[in-house]
Parts: C-alpha cells; sequence; structure tokens
C-alpha cells in the first residue's frame, strides 16, 4: 500500500496551462517540497506529479523494475494530457530530470526544466570494481543529514538506495546523448557544484548539449543534491518561474507561416496542376515558384496565378540552389518542397505532410511517393522532393548540400543526426520517368547525373558530416 504522504499531486485548474513534473528514483512527489503548490498558484495552472511506479510503498518493489517502466509511464501521462490541447511544461528532478530531458526531445512542450540531472556522473561510479560491489549489495543507506532530514519531517523517501538505480542512470544517459539535440523548446537547467552524483560541470554538458535556440543555465554553489530542502529554496522556485515568464512559454504564440517553395526548370506542361493544388490549399500562406532559367513557357504558365509568386534564374543553377533561393525569399517559419512535375497531388496530400512539422513532432517530413523504384527501395524512396520542413534545418544544413540533386539527401543526414529526425509516409502521387520527359538519351543522361550528384553526398555524409557542420 502507498504511504499517504508518497501519493501523487494532482493540482487542478480551469486554464489549459499544465506543469507535469517527475521525482527522482527512490523519491517521490514531495521531492518538489511547495513547488506545485507555488506553481499553481502564480500561474494558475494544473500541476500534476505523478507517483513513478513501485515507489512509495517497500524498497523491495524497485527490485524488478528498470528505466523503460518509468519511462513508459510518465510518457503515457504526458500523451494524454497533450491529447486533452494542454499547454505543458516539463519538470524533472534528478533522474526525473532525465526523462523530462528525454520525452522533450519527442513531444511538442513548451518548455522543459530539469535540475540536479546527472548526467555526467563522478569518477567512482565509473571504475569496475564498484560496480561489482553495487551488484553484491542491493541496497544502500542513504547519506542524510540532519539538517535535511528536519526539512524534510513530512515528505517521504526510501532511507536506501537501490543498487539498480546507478544502471538505470547510465541507461538513460546513453538515450539523452542521442536525443538532447533535438530539444527545441525553451530550456532551464539547474544544477548545484556540490552535487553528490555527478560533475561539477554536468551543468555545462547538459546546457551545451541541448538544441533548444532558448536556454539558460543556473549552477548553485551549494553542497548537496537535494536543493528543494536547503537554504536556496524559495531562490530555486524564484528562478523557475522567472524563466517560465520572461520567455512567455504558457501564452498564445503567433501561428507559424508556411510556404510551399516549387523549384521548375522546363515544366511548363507540368507545373500547371501542381500550381492549382497547391493555390486551393488552406495550411499555406504563401507558395513561390523559382524558375531555374526555363527556356519553355513556364513563366507564362505560373503568371496565370495571381497568388503566387514567381522568381527567375538568370541561367540554369541547378535544384538545390533554386530551393535556396525561394528560402531566402520568405520569412515563414515552415517550408513545404514540391516538385513542379508530380502528378496525383492533392491537398490532403500537403497538409498530412505539413501539420506534423506544424505541430513540432519532427523536424522533417517526407511525402513518399508512389512510382514502383519508391516503394521497392527505401534509400531512394527518402529522397523524395515533397517535403515539410522546419527553417532551422535548412540554415543549419552546410552549404556543399544546397546544389544540385545533393538536396534531398543532405537534408535527410542533417534532419536525424543533428535534429529531431524526420519522418514519412507513402502517397499516391508519383512522378514521371525522365526518359519520358526529354526522350531516352537526354533522360538517361539526366537520371545519371542526379544519381552521380546523390551518392556524393551519401558519401560526404558518411565521411565528412562532421566537417561540413563545422566549416
Amino acid at each position: 500500500m502507498v504511504v499517504e504522504k508518497a501519493k501523487e499531486i494532482n493540482l487542478k485548474s480551469n486554464s489549459n496551462k499544465e506543469f507535469l513534473l517527475i521525482h527522482g528514483y527512490t523519491g517521490s512527489p514531495t521531492d518538489f517540497n511547495n513547488l506545485a503548490s507555488y506553481l499553481h498558484k502564480k500561474f494558475d495552472a494544473n500541476v500534476r506529479i505523478p507517483l513513478l511506479k513501485g515507489h512509495g510503498t517497500k524498497i523491495e518493489d524497485l527490485d524488478n523494475l528498470g528505466y523503460e517502466d518509468f519511462l513508459e509511464q510518465v510518457e503515457e501521462e504526458l500523451k494524454k494530457d497533450l491529447a486533452k490541447g494542454r499547454k505543458i511544461v516539463l519538470g524533472g528532478y534528478s533522474f526525473g530530470g532525465m526523462l523530462a530531458l528525454y520525452l522533450a526531445s519527442k513531444y511538442p512542450v513548451e518548455g522543459v526544466v530539469d535540475i540536479v540531472t546527472p548526467y555526467s556522473l563522478k569518477w567512482y561510479f565509473n571504475i569496475p570494481l564498484i560496480f561489482l560491489l553495487i551488484k553484491m549489495k542491493k541496497y544502500w543507506k542513504k547519506h542524510i543529514t540532519e539538517k535535511e532530514r528536519t526539512l524534510r519531517k513530512n515528505a517521504f523517501r526510501y532511507e536506501q538506495m537501490h543498487s539498480n538505480g546507478i544502471f538505470i542512470i547510465k541507461k538513460m544517459n546513453s538515450l539523452l546523448k542521442k536525443s538532447l539535440r533535438r530539444i527545441t523548446c525553451p530550456s532551464l537547467t539547474i544544477h548545484a557544484y556540490g552535487d553528490v552524483f555527478s560533475t561539477s560541470y554536468t551543468g555545462e554538458e547538459i546546457n551545451r548539449d541541448i538544441g533548444s535556440q532558448i536556454k539558460k543555465l543556473i549552477i548553485f554553489n551549494a553542497h548537496g543534491h537535494q536543493l528543494f530542502y536547503s537554504n536556496i529554496t524559495k531562490h530555486l522556485y524564484h528562478e523557475v518561474s522567472d524563466f517560465i515568464h520572461k520567455n512567455k512559454l504558457f501564452e498564445d504564440k503567433k501561428p507559424k507561416k508556411v510556404s510551399a517553395i516549387v523549384p521548375s526548370y522546363n515544366e511548363g506542361p507540368r507545373i500547371e496542376k501542381v500550381l492549382r493544388v497547391l493555390t486551393k490549399t488552406k495550411i499555406l500562406d504563401e507558395i513561390i515558384v523559382v524558375d531555374d532559367g526555363s527556356s519553355d513557357n513556364t513563366e507564362e504558365i505560373v503568371k496565370k496565378f495571381k497568388k503566387v509568386k514567381y522568381l527567375k534564374n538568370i541561367k540554369n543553377v541547378g535544384k538545390g540552389d533554386s530551393m535556396n533561393r525561394g528560402v531566402m525569399n520568405t520569412k515563414s517559419e515552415i517550408i513545404f518542397f514540391c516538385d513542379a512535375d508530380v502528378s496525383g497531388l492533392t491537398s490532403r496530400i500537403v497538409e498530412e505532410t505539413i501539420k506534423p512539422v506544424l505541430r513540432g513532432e519532427t523536424d522533417m517530413f517526407i511525402a513518399i511517393r508512389g512510382n514502383t523504384m519508391q516503394k521497392a527501395v527505401k534509400l531512394f524512396a527518402i529522397n523524395s522532393g515533397e517535403r515539410a520542413l522546419r527553417r532551422e534545418v535548412w540554415e543549419n544544413l552546410p552549404s556543399f548540400y544546397k546544389h544540385g540533386f545533393r538536396i534531398e539527401a543532405g537534408l535527410n543526414h542533417y534532419a536525424k543526426k543533428y535534429g529531431k529526425g524526420f519522418e514519412s509516409k507513402t502517397f499516391s502521387h508519383s512522378q514521371p520517368l525522365k526518359e519520358k520527359k526529354y526522350g531516352f538519351v537526354e533522360g538517361t543522361y539526366q537520371r545519371w547525373k542526379m544519381n552521380l550528384e546523390v551518392v556524393e553526398a551519401w558519401i560526404s555524409c558518411l565521411f565528412m558530416g562532421n566537417y561540413l557542420k563545422k566549416h
């Protein structure tokens, strides 16, 4: 049976604002002291601190639980509350900070706060002999000062640390090292120089690795792991609320604009059908055609559509450069690229491609075409020209890839390695063969030229990716 003072905290409000806080391993919702009440009153927000599985009873109930059990539990809580339309700020203390950071890398939350997260453990936790000792002894008595014990008289936590804790933390850190860069929401990292579990530079490492453009690091000159029961408690509350207030995490944000960019070269016979679909698609705020020096009637066709912005290159410079010119001529936060020669495109396909990016679920979404070759070979399929992405992905992509047909392979690599990654779905639209468009000889030449540029991009991603990113 769960101890009364270890039960979950659920402070309700009529607003759609929510703080979802996650306590530490062998702790309880009381790990945060009175932070829940403070935030509830300060922001008129719902505040939830669920009790992690196996906690609040006896230490033996943690014997068979791994990090996956806790992650799955909190992830379900988060998904349920997001489905209610709530604006959620995630917060976590210690191991809970690890869970909060990981979930912030996957879901569209308003912000994330992690407090004394053991991202980089002290050196002695990495000695092989220590792991042998830990395996031999399951429960280890915690060192608690009399002052902390007095402050925590109404709080619950186990008097012992479970030996599984060190292994759980190490496994979570492996996940975090791959996912911190995918956090794009505002983040606040709070740490202490005198933390007993992690190194003095842990806070700097977390702050460095997080991908968000809005992030703040606060390191207190304090000793111990539990900052919520110390002489800086009120200061800690203030720093959390100040970060949320200054960054307007709960305020309604201005809707993100979406621009469609259509690179085109001698696509007069095909581009009209594409533009008819795009001009009827309500999710698009702007449509830009970049004519890459066409010699056919492309300009005449495009100018039939009064809402379409038309740009023409003086000479043919290639697909990647044309796409880049389109991006440079819009301020939209979300970009939808579309080839000018696709058939079977619908507004539904366009919207289903854009919405996951608009909601912040992924950095890029690729609409895979229904062509036979693309259905058969995934590597070809994900080079589809129909894709939506966050503007930052394009801006962070090295210029090497913004030329010719290197572009899609470059975007795929960088979104996956340095961002939240990309998702894809196969739709019914398709693209005509180059041999059909240009004739067998010219079409074959164009196909092999494209294939060679794609291979060049793949090779550079494998062997020169980090170098190109830095330069």
